[in-house]
Protein backbone atom coordinates (compact mmCIF):
# COMPACT_ATOMS: atom_id res chain seq x y z
CA UNK A 1 0.00 0.00 0.00
CA UNK A 2 1.15 3.20 -0.68
CA UNK A 3 2.10 5.48 2.73
CA UNK A 4 3.00 8.33 4.30
CA UNK A 5 5.26 5.98 6.92
CA UNK A 6 8.92 7.43 7.50
CA UNK A 7 10.69 9.33 5.71
CA UNK A 8 10.17 13.03 3.82
CA UNK A 9 9.35 11.50 0.41
CA UNK A 10 10.62 14.06 -2.14
CA UNK A 11 11.03 17.37 -0.74
CA UNK A 12 8.77 19.24 -3.00
CA UNK A 13 12.29 20.90 -4.71
CA UNK A 14 13.00 17.49 -6.44
CA UNK A 15 9.76 16.97 -7.57
CA UNK A 16 10.77 15.57 -10.94
CA UNK A 17 12.82 12.74 -10.97
CA UNK A 18 16.47 12.50 -12.82
CA UNK A 19 16.46 12.33 -16.21
CA UNK A 20 16.26 8.65 -17.52
CA UNK A 21 18.56 7.00 -19.54
CA UNK A 22 19.06 6.85 -22.99
CA UNK A 23 18.08 3.14 -24.26
CA UNK A 24 19.53 3.69 -28.17
CA UNK A 25 23.67 3.18 -27.72
CA UNK A 26 24.40 4.78 -30.21
CA UNK A 27 22.03 7.76 -29.37
CA UNK A 28 23.45 7.77 -26.06
CA UNK A 29 27.07 8.01 -27.17
CA UNK A 30 26.24 11.03 -28.84
CA UNK A 31 24.25 12.88 -25.85
CA UNK A 32 27.45 11.46 -23.76
CA UNK A 33 30.02 13.00 -25.93
CA UNK A 34 28.07 16.65 -25.88
CA UNK A 35 27.72 16.48 -21.92
CA UNK A 36 31.40 15.32 -21.84
CA UNK A 37 32.35 18.19 -24.05
CA UNK A 38 30.66 20.47 -22.10
CA UNK A 39 31.96 19.27 -18.91
CA UNK A 40 35.60 18.92 -20.10
CA UNK A 41 35.25 22.64 -21.87
CA UNK A 42 33.99 24.14 -18.33
CA UNK A 43 36.57 22.31 -16.42
CA UNK A 44 39.29 24.16 -18.52
CA UNK A 45 41.38 27.19 -16.85
CA UNK A 46 39.48 29.69 -18.45
CA UNK A 47 41.50 32.70 -16.76
CA UNK A 48 45.01 31.63 -18.82
CA UNK A 49 42.61 32.32 -21.58
CA UNK A 50 43.26 35.69 -23.83
CA UNK A 51 40.06 38.28 -24.48
CA UNK A 52 40.32 37.27 -28.11
CA UNK A 53 39.70 33.28 -27.01
CA UNK A 54 37.02 34.82 -24.63
CA UNK A 55 34.73 36.54 -27.07
CA UNK A 56 35.86 33.52 -29.85
CA UNK A 57 34.66 31.00 -27.50
CA UNK A 58 31.31 33.06 -25.93
CA UNK A 59 30.01 33.50 -29.62
CA UNK A 60 30.59 30.42 -30.92
CA UNK A 61 28.82 28.82 -27.64
CA UNK A 62 25.92 31.58 -28.24
CA UNK A 63 25.51 29.85 -31.50
CA UNK A 64 25.59 26.00 -30.64
CA UNK A 65 23.05 26.97 -27.81
CA UNK A 66 20.58 28.39 -30.30
CA UNK A 67 20.91 25.43 -33.09
CA UNK A 68 20.33 22.94 -30.15
CA UNK A 69 17.36 24.78 -28.85
CA UNK A 70 15.88 24.94 -32.40
CA UNK A 71 16.21 21.58 -33.48
CA UNK A 72 15.03 20.70 -29.79
CA UNK A 73 11.66 22.15 -31.19
CA UNK A 74 11.39 18.92 -33.73
CA UNK A 75 11.75 16.83 -31.27
CA UNK A 76 9.33 18.46 -28.83
CA UNK A 77 6.57 18.32 -32.11
CA UNK A 78 6.93 14.66 -31.95
CA UNK A 79 6.80 13.82 -28.76
CA UNK A 80 3.41 15.55 -27.89
CA UNK A 81 2.53 14.01 -31.43
CA UNK A 82 3.65 10.67 -30.23
CA UNK A 83 1.85 10.78 -26.93
CA UNK A 84 5.09 10.96 -25.21
CA UNK A 85 3.97 13.61 -22.60
CA UNK A 86 0.82 11.27 -21.20
CA UNK A 87 2.68 9.62 -17.93
CA UNK A 88 2.69 13.10 -17.18
CA UNK A 89 -0.21 15.19 -15.23
CA UNK A 90 -2.76 18.00 -17.00
CA UNK A 91 -2.33 19.63 -20.05
CA UNK A 92 0.66 19.99 -22.68
CA UNK A 93 1.95 23.03 -21.49
CA UNK A 94 1.72 21.34 -17.68
CA UNK A 95 3.47 18.58 -18.59
CA UNK A 96 6.08 19.81 -20.58
CA UNK A 97 6.69 22.24 -17.20
CA UNK A 98 6.53 19.09 -15.62
CA UNK A 99 9.63 17.26 -17.44
CA UNK A 100 11.99 20.64 -18.28
CA UNK A 101 11.22 21.84 -14.36
CA UNK A 102 10.20 25.13 -15.78
CA UNK A 103 6.18 27.42 -15.37
CA UNK A 104 3.66 26.69 -17.03
CA UNK A 105 3.70 29.82 -19.15
CA UNK A 106 6.82 29.32 -19.91
CA UNK A 107 6.49 25.80 -21.58
CA UNK A 108 3.09 26.99 -23.08
CA UNK A 109 5.36 29.34 -25.05
CA UNK A 110 7.91 26.33 -26.08
CA UNK A 111 4.93 24.38 -26.79
CA UNK A 112 3.34 27.56 -29.62
CA UNK A 113 7.22 28.48 -30.69
CA UNK A 114 7.95 24.34 -31.39
CA UNK A 115 4.23 24.49 -32.99
CA UNK A 116 5.75 27.54 -35.78
CA UNK A 117 9.91 26.55 -36.11
CA UNK A 118 9.50 22.54 -35.39
CA UNK A 119 8.99 20.15 -38.45
CA UNK A 120 5.86 18.41 -38.07
CA UNK A 121 4.42 15.07 -39.00
CA UNK A 122 0.54 14.76 -41.11
CA UNK A 123 -1.65 11.81 -40.41
CA UNK A 124 -0.36 10.33 -42.97
CA UNK A 125 3.16 10.04 -41.21
CA UNK A 126 4.62 12.56 -43.66
CA UNK A 127 7.13 14.80 -42.56
CA UNK A 128 5.79 18.63 -43.11
CA UNK A 129 8.08 21.92 -43.20
CA UNK A 130 7.94 24.51 -40.14
CA UNK A 131 5.50 27.03 -40.66
CA UNK A 132 8.41 29.41 -40.65
CA UNK A 133 10.50 27.82 -42.87
CA UNK A 134 13.00 30.83 -43.22
CA UNK A 135 13.17 31.47 -39.50
CA UNK A 136 13.80 27.73 -38.49
CA UNK A 137 16.34 27.27 -40.96
CA UNK A 138 18.08 30.54 -39.57
CA UNK A 139 17.93 29.67 -35.87
CA UNK A 140 19.05 25.89 -36.69
CA UNK A 141 22.33 27.45 -38.17
CA UNK A 142 22.43 29.93 -35.11
CA UNK A 143 22.15 33.08 -36.53
CA UNK A 144 18.56 34.38 -34.74
CA UNK A 145 18.14 35.49 -31.01
CA UNK A 146 14.91 35.01 -29.66
CA UNK A 147 14.28 38.32 -29.43
CA UNK A 148 14.77 38.57 -33.60
CA UNK A 149 12.42 35.33 -33.68
CA UNK A 150 10.03 37.20 -31.33
CA UNK A 151 9.63 39.71 -33.95
CA UNK A 152 9.56 37.94 -36.89
CA UNK A 153 6.55 36.12 -35.16
CA UNK A 154 4.63 39.17 -34.34
CA UNK A 155 5.21 40.66 -37.98
CA UNK A 156 3.07 37.39 -39.43
CA UNK A 157 0.19 37.62 -36.74
CA UNK A 158 -0.25 41.16 -37.57
CA UNK A 159 -0.03 40.71 -41.07
CA UNK A 160 -4.03 40.53 -42.64
CA UNK A 161 -4.47 36.62 -43.78
CA UNK A 162 -6.00 38.36 -47.65
CA UNK A 163 -1.87 38.06 -48.37
CA UNK A 164 -0.54 35.93 -50.66
CA UNK A 165 1.41 32.75 -49.90
CA UNK A 166 4.46 34.31 -52.06
CA UNK A 167 4.40 37.73 -50.67
CA UNK A 168 4.92 35.79 -47.01
CA UNK A 169 7.26 33.73 -48.25
CA UNK A 170 9.17 36.70 -49.93
CA UNK A 171 8.85 39.02 -46.42
CA UNK A 172 10.28 36.04 -44.40
CA UNK A 173 13.08 35.15 -46.57
CA UNK A 174 13.57 38.96 -46.46
CA UNK A 175 13.12 39.50 -42.82
CA UNK A 176 15.41 36.67 -41.72
CA UNK A 177 17.92 37.96 -44.21
CA UNK A 178 17.92 41.36 -42.38
CA UNK A 179 17.63 39.77 -38.43
CA UNK A 180 20.72 37.44 -39.55
CA UNK A 181 23.28 40.80 -39.54
CA UNK A 182 21.26 42.82 -37.24
CA UNK A 183 20.85 43.06 -33.49
CA UNK A 184 17.62 43.13 -32.55
CA UNK A 185 16.98 46.78 -31.78
CA UNK A 186 18.50 47.75 -35.24
CA UNK A 187 16.13 44.71 -36.89
CA UNK A 188 13.26 46.50 -34.92
CA UNK A 189 12.27 49.54 -37.31
CA UNK A 190 13.01 47.18 -40.49
CA UNK A 191 9.93 44.76 -39.02
CA UNK A 192 7.82 48.01 -38.92
CA UNK A 193 8.95 49.74 -41.85
CA UNK A 194 7.85 46.18 -43.85
CA UNK A 195 4.95 46.21 -42.10
CA UNK A 196 3.88 49.01 -43.32
CA UNK A 197 4.42 48.68 -46.61
CA UNK A 198 2.38 45.61 -46.79
CA UNK A 199 -0.48 46.48 -44.21
CA UNK A 200 -0.63 50.41 -45.19
CA UNK A 201 -4.76 50.31 -43.57
CA UNK A 202 -3.22 49.33 -40.38
CA UNK A 203 -3.70 46.47 -37.82
CA UNK A 204 -6.89 44.66 -38.48
CA UNK A 205 -8.12 41.94 -40.89
CA UNK A 206 -10.59 41.21 -43.17
CA UNK A 207 -13.22 39.68 -40.67
CA UNK A 208 -12.96 43.22 -39.04
CA UNK A 209 -14.44 45.06 -41.64
CA UNK A 210 -17.87 45.95 -42.27
CA UNK A 211 -19.85 45.70 -45.63
CA UNK A 212 -18.70 49.27 -46.68
CA UNK A 213 -14.88 47.94 -45.94
CA UNK A 214 -14.28 50.35 -42.75
CA UNK A 215 -13.27 48.63 -39.34
CA UNK A 216 -15.23 47.43 -37.89
CA UNK A 217 -15.33 49.01 -33.39
CA UNK A 218 -13.36 46.70 -30.95
CA UNK A 219 -15.23 43.61 -30.38
CA UNK A 220 -16.79 42.86 -26.21
CA UNK A 221 -14.19 39.84 -26.55
CA UNK A 222 -11.09 42.32 -26.51
CA UNK A 223 -12.47 43.77 -22.88
CA UNK A 224 -10.15 41.87 -20.14
CA UNK A 225 -8.55 42.75 -16.56
CA UNK A 226 -5.20 40.89 -16.18
CA UNK A 227 -3.60 40.77 -13.08
CA UNK A 228 0.16 40.08 -12.37
CA UNK A 229 2.11 38.21 -10.19
CA UNK A 230 2.92 39.52 -7.02
CA UNK A 231 6.54 41.44 -5.85
CA UNK A 232 8.85 40.36 -3.73
CA UNK A 233 7.47 43.90 -1.75
CA UNK A 234 3.58 42.81 -1.99
CA UNK A 235 3.07 45.28 -5.24
CA UNK A 236 1.10 43.61 -8.40
CA UNK A 237 1.03 45.37 -11.80
CA UNK A 238 -0.98 44.36 -14.83
CA UNK A 239 -3.13 45.87 -17.56
CA UNK A 240 -6.92 45.92 -18.14
CA UNK A 241 -9.01 46.69 -21.85
CA UNK A 242 -12.56 47.70 -20.39
CA UNK A 243 -15.57 48.34 -22.50
CA UNK A 244 -17.76 51.45 -22.19
CA UNK A 245 -20.00 50.13 -19.50
CA UNK A 246 -17.39 49.56 -16.85
CA UNK A 247 -15.86 52.32 -17.53
CA UNK A 248 -18.60 54.43 -16.37
CA UNK A 249 -18.87 52.70 -13.65
CA UNK A 250 -15.38 54.04 -12.65
CA UNK A 251 -15.86 57.53 -13.75
CA UNK A 252 -18.81 57.66 -11.26
CA UNK A 253 -16.53 56.20 -8.53
CA UNK A 254 -13.71 58.19 -9.03
CA UNK A 255 -15.53 61.40 -9.21
CA UNK A 256 -16.46 61.26 -5.69
CA UNK A 257 -13.64 58.89 -3.70
CA UNK A 258 -10.80 59.77 -5.68
CA UNK A 259 -11.08 63.83 -5.16
CA UNK A 260 -7.84 65.18 -3.30
CA UNK A 261 -8.26 64.95 0.45
CA UNK A 262 -10.80 61.90 0.50
CA UNK A 263 -10.08 58.33 1.24
CA UNK A 264 -6.20 59.28 2.16
CA UNK A 265 -4.33 56.54 3.54
CA UNK A 266 -1.96 58.92 4.60
CA UNK A 267 -3.73 61.25 6.26
CA UNK A 268 -5.52 59.70 9.80
CA UNK A 269 -7.82 62.89 9.73
CA UNK A 270 -8.87 62.25 5.92
CA UNK A 271 -12.51 62.99 4.90
CA UNK A 272 -14.86 60.00 4.95
CA UNK A 273 -17.83 59.33 4.04
CA UNK A 274 -20.63 58.21 6.80
CA UNK A 275 -22.58 55.15 5.63
CA UNK A 276 -25.22 55.96 8.52
CA UNK A 277 -26.21 59.25 7.11
CA UNK A 278 -29.77 59.89 5.70
CA UNK A 279 -31.53 61.97 3.37
CA UNK A 280 -32.48 64.94 5.84
CA UNK A 281 -29.04 65.25 7.48
CA UNK A 282 -25.68 66.08 5.50
CA UNK A 283 -23.13 65.15 7.71
CA UNK A 284 -19.18 64.46 7.42
CA UNK A 285 -17.41 61.66 9.23
CA UNK A 286 -13.73 62.43 9.90
CA UNK A 287 -11.53 59.26 10.73
CA UNK A 288 -9.79 60.08 14.14
CA UNK A 289 -6.46 57.66 15.88
CA UNK A 290 -9.21 56.14 18.28
CA UNK A 291 -12.02 55.78 16.36
CA UNK A 292 -9.86 53.34 13.59
CA UNK A 293 -11.74 49.94 14.81
CA UNK A 294 -15.32 50.44 14.08
CA UNK A 295 -17.00 47.71 12.67
CA UNK A 296 -18.74 46.92 8.91
CA UNK A 297 -22.59 47.24 10.39
CA UNK A 298 -21.18 51.40 10.42
CA UNK A 299 -22.29 53.63 13.37
CA UNK A 300 -19.73 56.84 13.26
CA UNK A 301 -16.75 54.68 13.99
CA UNK A 302 -17.30 54.06 17.53
CA UNK A 303 -16.18 50.64 17.93
CA UNK A 304 -16.96 48.27 20.32
CA UNK A 305 -14.64 45.34 20.38
CA UNK A 306 -11.11 45.90 20.98
CA UNK A 307 -8.74 48.27 18.66
CA UNK A 308 -6.32 46.92 17.22
CA UNK A 309 -3.03 49.89 17.44
CA UNK A 310 -3.72 52.21 15.39
CA UNK A 311 -1.09 52.77 12.14
CA UNK A 312 -0.34 55.86 9.79
CA UNK A 313 -3.00 55.02 7.52
CA UNK A 314 -6.15 53.19 9.55
CA UNK A 315 -8.35 56.20 8.15
CA UNK A 316 -7.28 55.65 4.36
CA UNK A 317 -8.51 52.06 5.26
CA UNK A 318 -12.06 53.31 6.54
CA UNK A 319 -14.79 51.39 6.30
CA UNK A 320 -17.42 54.12 6.41
CA UNK A 321 -19.83 54.37 3.99
CA UNK A 322 -19.31 55.14 0.38
CA UNK A 323 -22.82 55.82 -1.45
CA UNK A 324 -24.66 58.55 0.49
CA UNK A 325 -26.14 61.78 -0.02
CA UNK A 326 -23.39 64.01 0.96
CA UNK A 327 -21.93 65.82 -1.64
CA UNK A 328 -18.28 67.43 -1.05
CA UNK A 329 -17.60 68.51 -4.23
CA UNK A 330 -18.03 71.66 -6.08
CA UNK A 331 -21.33 72.11 -8.60
CA UNK A 332 -18.44 72.30 -11.54
CA UNK A 333 -16.80 69.12 -10.77
CA UNK A 334 -15.32 67.98 -13.72
CA UNK A 335 -14.65 64.66 -12.40
CA UNK A 336 -10.79 64.60 -12.38
CA UNK A 337 -10.98 63.62 -16.22
CA UNK A 338 -7.45 63.91 -17.95
CA UNK A 339 -8.17 67.13 -19.65
CA UNK A 340 -8.62 69.40 -16.54
CA UNK A 341 -6.88 72.35 -16.55
CA UNK A 342 -6.91 72.29 -13.09
CA UNK A 343 -8.01 75.67 -10.90
CA UNK A 344 -10.05 77.15 -14.27
CA UNK A 345 -12.48 74.11 -14.08
CA UNK A 346 -14.17 74.22 -10.99
CA UNK A 347 -12.67 71.02 -9.90
CA UNK A 348 -10.76 72.10 -7.19
CA UNK A 349 -7.77 70.42 -8.59
CA UNK A 350 -4.39 72.19 -9.43
CA UNK A 351 -2.36 71.72 -12.50
CA UNK A 352 -0.02 69.75 -10.27
CA UNK A 353 -2.35 67.63 -9.10
CA UNK A 354 -2.76 69.19 -5.46
CA UNK A 355 -5.48 70.94 -3.67
CA UNK A 356 -6.67 74.50 -4.98
CA UNK A 357 -7.37 77.67 -3.19
CA UNK A 358 -10.25 77.34 -1.47
CA UNK A 359 -11.86 80.44 -3.53
CA UNK A 360 -11.24 78.76 -6.56
CA UNK A 361 -12.31 75.34 -5.69
CA UNK A 362 -15.85 76.85 -3.89
CA UNK A 363 -18.57 78.58 -6.21
CA UNK A 364 -20.92 80.65 -4.59
CA UNK A 365 -23.93 79.25 -3.19
CA UNK A 366 -21.84 75.88 -2.13
CA UNK A 367 -23.82 73.96 0.27
CA UNK A 368 -21.19 73.00 2.44
CA UNK A 369 -20.64 74.94 5.85
CA UNK A 370 -17.31 77.12 6.35
CA UNK A 371 -16.36 74.74 8.86
CA UNK A 372 -16.81 71.28 6.77
CA UNK A 373 -15.40 73.33 4.05
CA UNK A 374 -12.48 74.50 5.83
CA UNK A 375 -12.11 70.79 7.28
CA UNK A 376 -12.28 69.31 3.91
CA UNK A 377 -9.57 71.79 2.08
CA UNK A 378 -7.04 71.91 4.40
CA UNK A 379 -7.11 67.85 3.80
CA UNK A 380 -6.90 68.22 0.12
CA UNK A 381 -3.65 70.65 1.01
CA UNK A 382 -2.00 67.63 2.77
CA UNK A 383 -2.87 64.93 0.04
CA UNK A 384 0.18 64.69 -1.66
CA UNK A 385 -1.46 61.61 -4.08
CA UNK A 386 -1.02 61.81 -7.91
CA UNK A 387 -4.48 61.39 -9.59
CA UNK A 388 -3.30 57.54 -9.92
CA UNK A 389 -3.05 56.64 -6.49
CA UNK A 390 -5.98 58.37 -5.04
CA UNK A 391 -7.85 56.06 -7.92
CA UNK A 392 -6.42 53.14 -6.45
CA UNK A 393 -7.37 54.03 -3.10
CA UNK A 394 -11.17 55.00 -4.26
CA UNK A 395 -10.82 51.50 -5.87
CA UNK A 396 -9.94 49.79 -2.96
CA UNK A 397 -12.50 51.52 -0.60
CA UNK A 398 -15.58 50.14 -3.47
CA UNK A 399 -14.46 46.74 -3.67
CA UNK A 400 -13.73 46.87 0.20
CA UNK A 401 -17.70 47.60 1.02
CA UNK A 402 -18.35 45.21 -1.86
CA UNK A 403 -17.27 42.45 0.11
CA UNK A 404 -18.69 43.29 3.45
CA UNK A 405 -22.16 44.10 2.05
CA UNK A 406 -22.60 40.09 1.93
CA UNK A 407 -24.45 40.59 -1.51
CA UNK A 408 -21.80 38.39 -3.17
CA UNK A 409 -23.33 35.16 -1.57
CA UNK A 410 -20.98 32.41 -1.29
CA UNK A 411 -17.83 30.63 -3.12
CA UNK A 412 -17.18 26.79 -2.50
CA UNK A 413 -19.61 27.01 0.72
CA UNK A 414 -17.73 29.87 2.64
CA UNK A 415 -18.96 33.87 2.20
CA UNK A 416 -17.50 35.70 -0.49
CA UNK A 417 -14.33 38.00 1.69
CA UNK A 418 -10.91 38.24 2.14
CA UNK A 419 -9.95 35.48 4.64
CA UNK A 420 -6.70 35.98 5.89
CA UNK A 421 -4.20 33.70 8.20
CA UNK A 422 -0.98 34.53 10.18
CA UNK A 423 0.70 32.47 12.54
CA UNK A 424 0.15 33.49 16.25
CA UNK A 425 4.16 34.69 16.52
CA UNK A 426 4.10 37.30 13.39
CA UNK A 427 0.69 38.77 14.63
CA UNK A 428 2.60 39.10 18.43
CA UNK A 429 5.75 40.54 16.51
CA UNK A 430 3.60 42.52 14.51
CA UNK A 431 5.82 41.95 11.64
CA UNK A 432 6.05 38.96 8.80
CA UNK A 433 3.49 38.07 6.36
CA UNK A 434 -0.20 37.05 6.62
CA UNK A 435 -1.82 34.46 3.68
CA UNK A 436 -5.00 35.23 2.31
CA UNK A 437 -7.17 32.61 0.82
CA UNK A 438 -6.49 33.79 -2.60
CA UNK A 439 -2.52 32.83 -2.65
CA UNK A 440 -1.54 36.69 -1.79
CA UNK A 441 0.83 37.83 0.30
CA UNK A 442 -0.26 40.70 3.22
CA UNK A 443 1.93 42.66 5.38
CA UNK A 444 0.76 41.69 9.29
CA UNK A 445 0.53 45.70 9.87
CA UNK A 446 -1.87 45.85 6.96
CA UNK A 447 -3.58 42.49 8.22
CA UNK A 448 -4.38 44.00 11.34
CA UNK A 449 -5.90 47.26 9.03
CA UNK A 450 -8.00 45.08 7.56
CA UNK A 451 -9.22 43.11 10.61
CA UNK A 452 -10.06 46.18 12.67
CA UNK A 453 -12.90 46.64 10.05
CA UNK A 454 -13.88 42.85 9.24
CA UNK A 455 -16.43 40.44 10.62
CA UNK A 456 -14.57 38.62 12.75
CA UNK A 457 -15.27 34.46 12.61
CA UNK A 458 -12.50 33.15 14.53
CA UNK A 459 -10.03 34.16 16.34
CA UNK A 460 -7.99 31.58 17.31
CA UNK A 461 -8.86 27.89 15.83
CA UNK A 462 -8.94 24.25 17.49
CA UNK A 463 -10.62 21.50 18.16
CA UNK A 464 -12.64 22.54 20.56
CA UNK A 465 -16.18 23.63 20.01
CA UNK A 466 -16.31 23.23 16.35
CA UNK A 467 -17.21 20.04 14.29
CA UNK A 468 -13.74 18.91 12.31
CA UNK A 469 -14.80 15.04 12.52
CA UNK A 470 -17.59 15.00 10.48
CA UNK A 471 -16.83 10.94 10.09
CA UNK A 472 -19.15 9.41 6.95
CA UNK A 473 -21.97 11.69 8.21
CA UNK A 474 -21.43 14.04 5.49
CA UNK A 475 -19.43 13.78 2.13
CA UNK A 476 -19.35 18.05 1.79
CA UNK A 477 -16.81 19.57 4.39
CA UNK A 478 -17.86 22.35 6.61
CA UNK A 479 -17.28 25.98 5.98
CA UNK A 480 -15.17 25.53 9.61
CA UNK A 481 -13.31 22.77 8.12
CA UNK A 482 -12.25 25.10 4.84
CA UNK A 483 -11.38 27.44 6.78
CA UNK A 484 -8.78 24.98 8.59
CA UNK A 485 -7.64 23.94 5.03
CA UNK A 486 -7.15 27.52 4.29
CA UNK A 487 -4.85 27.95 7.24
CA UNK A 488 -2.88 24.87 7.08
CA UNK A 489 -2.69 23.86 3.40
CA UNK A 490 -3.25 27.32 1.68
CA UNK A 491 -4.13 26.12 -1.71
CA UNK A 492 -3.47 22.88 -3.93
CA UNK A 493 -1.38 20.27 -2.12
CA UNK A 494 -0.46 18.79 -5.56
CA UNK A 495 3.60 18.82 -5.72
CA UNK A 496 4.23 22.36 -7.30
CA UNK A 497 0.44 23.61 -7.97
CA UNK A 498 0.53 27.14 -7.12
CA UNK A 499 -3.56 27.42 -7.08
CA UNK A 500 -5.16 29.21 -4.35
CA UNK A 501 -7.51 27.88 -1.46
CA UNK A 502 -10.38 29.29 -3.30
CA UNK A 503 -9.85 27.78 -6.58
CA UNK A 504 -9.54 24.44 -4.31
CA UNK A 505 -12.15 21.98 -3.80
CA UNK A 506 -12.14 19.66 -0.50
CA UNK A 507 -10.77 16.31 -1.15
CA UNK A 508 -10.49 13.13 0.79
CA UNK A 509 -7.48 11.53 1.03
CA UNK A 510 -9.03 8.36 1.10
CA UNK A 511 -12.15 8.37 -1.38
CA UNK A 512 -15.46 8.60 -0.09
CA UNK A 513 -16.43 5.67 -1.52
CA UNK A 514 -13.69 3.68 -0.62
CA UNK A 515 -14.91 4.61 3.22
CA UNK A 516 -13.09 7.50 4.03
CA UNK A 517 -14.05 9.95 6.76
CA UNK A 518 -14.95 13.58 6.36
CA UNK A 519 -12.65 14.49 9.37
CA UNK A 520 -10.26 17.27 9.20
CA UNK A 521 -7.31 15.51 9.26
CA UNK A 522 -8.19 13.07 6.50
CA UNK A 523 -8.82 16.10 4.01
CA UNK A 524 -6.91 18.08 2.20
CA UNK A 525 -7.14 21.17 -0.88
CA UNK A 526 -6.87 20.07 -4.67
CA UNK A 527 -7.84 22.06 -7.63
CA UNK A 528 -10.35 21.10 -10.49
CA UNK A 529 -7.31 19.79 -12.71
CA UNK A 530 -5.49 17.92 -9.98
CA UNK A 531 -8.66 16.34 -8.03
CA UNK A 532 -9.43 14.74 -11.39
CA UNK A 533 -6.07 12.80 -11.59
CA UNK A 534 -6.20 10.36 -8.23
CA UNK A 535 -7.80 7.16 -8.85
CA UNK A 536 -7.14 3.46 -9.00
CA UNK A 537 -6.14 3.05 -12.49
CA UNK A 538 -3.37 3.03 -15.24
CA UNK A 539 -1.42 6.55 -15.21
CA UNK A 540 -3.79 7.77 -11.88
CA UNK A 541 -2.15 9.90 -8.79
CA UNK A 542 -2.81 8.34 -5.08
CA UNK A 543 -2.57 10.42 -2.29
CA UNK A 544 -1.38 9.70 1.28
CA UNK A 545 -0.90 11.40 4.97
CA UNK A 546 2.13 11.72 6.17
CA UNK A 547 2.34 10.44 10.14
CA UNK A 548 3.43 12.18 13.50
CA UNK A 549 6.76 10.56 12.70
CA UNK A 550 7.72 12.03 9.27
CA UNK A 551 9.41 15.39 8.82
CA UNK A 552 6.27 17.10 7.35
CA UNK A 553 3.75 15.36 9.80
CA UNK A 554 0.37 15.67 8.42
CA UNK A 555 0.97 16.96 5.09
CA UNK A 556 -0.48 15.62 1.83
CA UNK A 557 1.52 12.80 -0.05
CA UNK A 558 0.75 12.64 -3.68
CA UNK A 559 2.13 9.37 -5.37
CA UNK A 560 2.74 9.87 -8.97
CA UNK A 561 1.80 6.82 -11.58
CA UNK A 562 4.68 4.29 -12.26
CA UNK A 563 5.37 6.05 -15.60
CA UNK A 564 6.56 8.77 -14.49
CA UNK A 565 8.09 7.02 -11.56
CA UNK A 566 8.65 3.43 -10.67
CA UNK A 567 9.09 3.95 -7.03
CA UNK A 568 5.79 6.01 -6.76
CA UNK A 569 7.71 8.01 -3.94
CA UNK A 570 5.23 10.69 -2.33
CA UNK A 571 5.66 14.06 -3.66
CA UNK A 572 5.02 17.03 -1.33
CA UNK A 573 3.83 20.63 -2.26
CA UNK A 574 6.67 23.07 -1.04
CA UNK A 575 4.48 25.86 -3.02
CA UNK A 576 2.29 27.61 -0.70
CA UNK A 577 5.16 26.97 2.29
CA UNK A 578 8.12 28.95 1.13
CA UNK A 579 9.22 28.79 5.04
CA UNK A 580 9.86 25.22 4.79
CA UNK A 581 12.20 25.10 2.09
CA UNK A 582 14.13 28.32 3.56
CA UNK A 583 13.64 26.73 7.22
CA UNK A 584 13.62 22.89 6.77
CA UNK A 585 12.93 21.25 10.02
CA UNK A 586 15.55 19.56 12.11
CA UNK A 587 14.23 16.13 12.09
CA UNK A 588 16.08 14.43 9.28
CA UNK A 589 14.53 11.86 6.64
CA UNK A 590 15.40 8.09 6.69
CA UNK A 591 16.33 5.22 4.68
CA UNK A 592 12.38 5.29 3.75
CA UNK A 593 12.45 8.39 1.46
CA UNK A 594 13.84 5.52 -1.92
CA UNK A 595 11.85 2.49 -0.29
CA UNK A 596 9.13 1.67 -3.04
CA UNK A 597 5.75 2.79 -2.17
CA UNK A 598 3.41 0.55 -4.98
CA UNK A 599 -0.07 -0.60 -4.00
CA UNK A 600 -0.11 -3.88 -2.79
Amino acid sequence: MLSGDGGSGVDGIETVPPAPDVSDPELSALVSAVESTVAELAGQGSVSWTNADRRAVIQRMETVSRSVTAYSHTWLNELISQHGLDVYPGSVPSSVAWMLRITPRAAGARVRLAAELGDRTSFSGEVLPPLLPHTAAALRAGLLDAKHVQMIREFFRHLPSRTDPQTRDLAEEQLVGLASTRRPDDFAPLVAHLDSILNPDGNHDDDDDDENGKPRPRKRRDAFFYLGEQGSDGMSEGKFCVDSELRAYLEALFSKAAKPGVNNPADPTSVVHNETSNEDKDETSYDDKDEAGGDDDGGGGSATTPTPESFPGDAGSSHAGLWDETNYDSDGDCGDDDDCDGVDCGCGTGSDGTAAPKDAAAPDGAADSDDAADIRDAAAARDRRTQNERRHDALKLALRQTLASGTLGTHRGLPVTAIVTMSLRDLEAGCGYAMTATGSRVNIRDAIRMASHAHHYLTIFDDHGRALYLGRSKRIASADQRIVLIARDRGCSFPSCTRPATWSQAHHVTDWVDGGNTDIDSLTFGCDMHHALVGTGPGKWATTKTTAGHRYPGRTLWHPPAGMDPKRRGLINHAHHPEEVLYPPDKPGDAGDEEPRQPA
